[in-house]
């Protein structure tokens, strides 16, 4: 009834779970299964996946991974989103995230070819994880056009130059990074979105996007300020209407 009255819709719920605590899918069964009742209830269509395992400060604990745990990680993934599919309609959408078990490339298209599933695609933390750092990394829309028929989901983020050039330079951990505005409003970065406008025109994208920004320390106003820059700047960008 609240969204209803302020023309709201749902598109989406987001699970974000320890998958490193777990051995096989029926052990968290039970909590995917509420949320994705509690999404279908109201309307969505999209289950948002994303991992918080402990792989280390800078993820440096994957260097260890045998292929068997690679093996169990995508097996559950794979189980949780025909599960969603199967029991409830929804599209399952992983979410490749910095500082979790997928982030760099191969680690998505290892996610890709091993479970099905298709991508929540968030340009900052790809372009930060698997960018140059520098203006115009093209990272962002070759990924676009390289992976077109699994991206149905998008978050719009943005990487700030300099602050990232800190953080190559001085070795600073992703938490403190983020701490420091590692991602800014989304006219300030790294990220050509004119490029990213033309990358999903070329693929004729018509999924979901996401306005976001990481902000971990800004006040609501601060926020909320950021996040009408962003919409007006789509806007003026004509990437959404």
């Amino acid at each position: 009834r609240e969204l209803s009255r302020r023309g709201l819709e749902v598109a989406a719920g987001t699970a974000c779970y320890r998958f490193d605590q777990y051995e096989k899918f029926a052990d968290f069964r039970p909590v995917v299964e509420k949320l994705c009742a509690r999404i279908a209830s109201m309307g969505g269509k999209y289950l948002v996946t994303m991992d918080e395992s402990d792989v280390g400060l800078y993820s440096e604990k994957k260097a260890d991974y045998t292929p068997a745990l690679w093996n169990k990680y995508l097996t559950m993934f794979r189980e949780m989103g025909e599960f969603a599919q199967r029991e409830f309609g929804l599209m399952m959408v992983y979410h490749p995230h910095i500082k979790s078990l997928i982030e760099t490339e191969g680690e998505i298209v290892r996610l890709l070819d091993a479970t099905g599933l298709n991508l929540c695609f968030d340009t900052g933390h790809h372009a930060y994880v698997n960018g140059n750092g520098q203006f115009g990394d093209p990272s962002v829309p070759d990924f676009i056009h390289r992976y077109a028929e699994r991206i149905k989901y998008l978050h719009f983020k943005q990487v700030d130059g300099e602050v990232y050039a800190r953080v190559m330079r001085e070795h600073l951990d992703s938490d403190t990074a983020f701490d420091i505005d590692v991602m800014c409003d989304l006219p300030d970065g790294i990220i050509d979105f004119k490029a990213v406008k033309q990358a999903l025109e070329d693929i004729h994208f018509d999924g979901i996007g996401v306005v976001e920004s990481d902000m971990p320390k800004a006040p609501n106003e601060k926020a909320f300020a950021s996040a009408c820059r962003n919409l007006a700047y789509l806007r003026e960008i004509q990437l959404i209407d």
